[in-house]
């Protein structure tokens, strides 16, 4: 059976599964350059119709992960061209406020319809949905997307159907584990976002052959996504972005300043009642309370509150699942999933036996959710994600390629070059970007798009940032660490698997030193990606070189892409933001260095 999954959302993505196994998963920001693209992929699933005529082969069904979308978020994406004032002016009063009051909005539209800033193609004819639309009849926008879709695909689809947001979110969690590991213990599957489908937490327990999962109960009144995406904005961030600078800038704050605010304004908002998520005393407009009731406070005291308050409300679901059902392991998605600070919490609960987090488990995750929602137990996990665009075309001449985008006046280019010779530059300080095979799925660079660099300077931050990143002076950069050694330097006595850097860990004091670079400046916590050689061999070769001459067995690991721009793809994207940063070195295809003159 051959499945296409479709994410229409934020994070905009289409997954192409055939007999059970990912074949690809494409994100649209990647060909539109826009991060977290927000709408109908096109152009991914013209690359995967395209890959499908090739091949001969037609699509059995085709499925959009959510059911009840509605028009108006992806006709006016705000996330493509709203600043922060503009976010504040929808969340105060020129929108959101008279949205809850029932008050007209028709000025506040019109006056979107003639932003020129909205100006990037999104592929669907909006134009012809009516205005009484906008915000009901997601009957009417399924039929717009299935219509496109039929044209597009030229008869290569048998069948389309719209499946449910937080099932898809629930299969991903849940089959794209090993099958050894979800037959050997009884997974409860969570799932926590800022809404899908009407709903924005569920619960799962698997049937007695494990093969299937059925929901234990759902809420719609989970607002933990909801109430960090607001903070966010009050703090002068941009949502459904920046919530990983609140998370990175939480343990800066003292906690008996950050208690006063969680108290004061977090601790009565929500409750948790055989695990699932209530309101307590929400209020009905709850970004005008965040506004008016945080404005005496600090930037790091805040931060520190509001994930004290996610941190909360998930031990009490885990603990009262734990209590009530004897659930003690958990695989968790839905974009929660991606607060690392959260994660690590929960695994380091007495009775959490495993907790199993998806790789980018927010809403990009989706279309592949979509497909193992129709394969379920027919479906096998993935042994990586790097299931993206390859670096360079089929029969392309490569050496050939790089020589022309990379002219001798500027630029010299060295054939047949070792891991060895790449571990020794890393030794002395040098920063290097790599790039190889396909690029990673998600929002986590994994050593196929990344920026490498030795982890025992912590000067190298600070020049890694005026390079390229431009990163807030309080954001950790990651760390990618053999498997075989990361007990040496991390906390893990669970065996916890991080492959994805989905979970933070704990580390070793003696050993800070020789990671420092990769850690939270702060509280020396580490977002690893524990890397086993089969996961990458090439990546880890470089590593265990730079093991050997220098007895630290990982790098500091941040993507390669200019700021504000999703990660670097295809050759010329990666060539262009190599040029346009202050990366002097440049390896590619675990062979080829590029070195600026």
């Amino acid at each position: 059976m051959i499945y296409l999954g479709i994410n229409v959302s934020h994070g905009a993505s289409a997954c192409l599964m055939i007999n059970g196994d990912i074949k690809f998963v494409y994100q649209e920001e990647r060909f539109t350059k826009v991060k977290n693209f927000c709408g109908y992929p096109k152009i991914s699933i013209d690359k995967i119709i395209e890959y499908l005529k090739e091949e001969n082969l037609k699509i059995d069904i085709a499925a959009f992960s959510t059911i009840h979308n509605l028009p108006f978020g992806f006709m006016f994406p705000k996330n493509h061209f709203f600043t922060i004032e503009d976010q504040m002016n929808f969340y105060g009063e020129q929108f959101y406020s008279k949205f809850l009051k029932k008050k007209s909005v028709k000025s506040y539209i019109k006056k979107l319809k003639k932003d020129n800033r909205n100006k990037l193609d999104l592929y669907l004819p909006y134009h012809k949905i009516k205005e009484k639309y906008y915000f009901k009849n997601s009957k009417n926008f399924r039929e717009v997307n299935r219509k496109f879709l039929l044209k597009q695909s030229k008869n290569l689809i048998k069948k389309i159907i719209f499946l449910d947001h937080h099932s898809c979110h629930a299969s991903y969690a849940y089959y794209s584990l090993s099958r050894k590991v979800r037959e050997s213990n009884k997974i409860c599957t969570l799932t926590i976002d800022s809404e899908g489908d009407m709903l924005n937490q569920t619960v799962w327990a698997p049937s007695n052959d494990k093969k299937n999962i059925s929901k234990l109960f759902e809420s719609s009144q989970c607002d933990l996504a909801r109430i960090y995406k607001m903070t966010t904005l009050i703090l002068g961030m941009k949502p459904d972005e920046h919530e990983y600078k609140v998370m990175g800038m939480a343990p800066y704050s003292k906690s008996s300043y950050s208690d006063e605010v969680y108290n004061k304004v977090y601790k009565n908002l929500l409750d948790v009642k055989n695990g699932k998520v209530i309101h307590k005393n929400r209020p009905k407009n709850l970004y005008d309370y965040l506004k008016k009731n945080l404005m005496p406070y600090r930037f790091d005291n805040i931060c520190g509150a509001v994930q004290k308050l996610v941190e909360t409300i998930s031990i009490k679901i885990l603990s009262q699942l734990y209590k009530k059902y004897k659930f003690q392991h958990f695989s968790i998605s839905g974009g929660v999933s991606m607060n690392i600070k959260m994660n690590k919490i929960l695994s380091e609960l007495k009775f959490v036996k495993k907790i199993y987090v998806s790789p980018t488990g927010s809403d990009e995750s989706l279309s592949i959710g979509a497909c193992y929602y129709l394969a379920k137990n027919n479906s096998r996990s993935f042994e990586n994600i790097y299931l993206g665009q390859k670096l360079f075309k089929k029969n392309q001449d490569i050496l050939k390629e790089i020589k022309k985008i990379f002219p001798r006046k500027k630029y010299i280019v060295q054939d047949k070059v070792k891991s060895k010779k790449i571990a020794k530059l890393l030794k002395k300080g040098a920063i290097i970007a790599i790039a190889n095979g396909r690029e990673e799925f998600g929002s986590r660079a994994l050593g196929n798009r990344s920026i490498i660099a030795n982890p025992s300077k912590p000067e190298t931050i600070k020049i890694i940032n005026e390079m390229i990143k431009n990163r807030d002076f309080w954001m950790p950069f990651a760390l990618t660490i053999l498997e075989r050694k990361h007990k040496n330097f991390l906390i893990n006595k669970k065996n916890i698997s991080c492959e994805f850097m989905t979970i933070g860990f704990d580390t070793i004091k003696n050993k800070i030193d020789l990671i420092k670079a990769g850690t939270h400046p702060y509280d020396n916590t580490v977002r690893p990606q524990i890397l086993s050689r089969n996961k990458n061999v090439e990546y880890y070769e470089i590593i265990d070189n730079f093991y050997k001459i220098t007895g630290i067995p990982a790098v500091l690991n941040t993507s390669l892409n200019l700021h504000g721009f999703p990660i670097s793809s295809k050759i010329d994207d990666v060539a262009n933001t190599f040029k346009h940063s202050g990366l002097k070195y440049l390896f590619l295809i675990n062979k080829i260095l590029v070195i600026k003159k």
